[in-house]
């Protein structure tokens, strides 16, 4: 197993143009995780972990909500993501913390490499079905027929 560790945004970006362009060559498959990352408190405890006592940190649960919670967290989580495919002898992964403030670009930027990653997949193409070709050749026939 190779592990590239924690990058920064621009280097995670370059690792993940490297994986797709590795992963078509190999015909396997690139694998993404996204989750926000909390720092572990063992002494207190955090609140995001607790979701029995603080129901309105489960982002699970937040939008069947119907009233708002008075003490809601507004504190804004980096967000780690993971990267990795694996051949049949060692898998290769990096991760990167990305803060919420950059998000957008970073989103845009890995949007742009996920896109050009995939240049492997073919659109298929829509076969016709009998009926509607039935149908087609029975309209045309009443056209000329008149």
């Amino acid at each position: 197993m190779i592990n590239e560790g924690c990058l920064s945004e621009s280097e995670f970006l370059v690792k993940a143009a490297q994986f797709f362009k590795i992963a078509n060559e190999k015909k396997i498959t690139v694998h993404v995780s996204v989750k926000r990352l909390i720092k572990l408190d063992h002494v207190e405890g955090n609140p995001e972990r607790d979701a029995t006592k603080f129901p309105h940190y489960d982002v699970s649960k937040v939008s069947s909500i119907s009233k708002q919670v008075e003490n809601n967290s507004t504190t804004k989580y980096p967000l780690l993501i993971r990267i990795w495919y694996a051949s049949h002898t060692k898998k290769t992964k990096c991760s990167a913390i990305v803060d919420a403030s950059n998000l957008d670009k970073f989103w845009q930027d890995y949007s742009n490499i996920a896109k050009s990653g995939m240049q492997g997949l073919i659109k298929k193409k829509k076969k016709k079905s009998k009926n509607s070709t039935s149908k087609d050749k029975k309209k045309k026939s009443k056209r000329v027929s008149k």
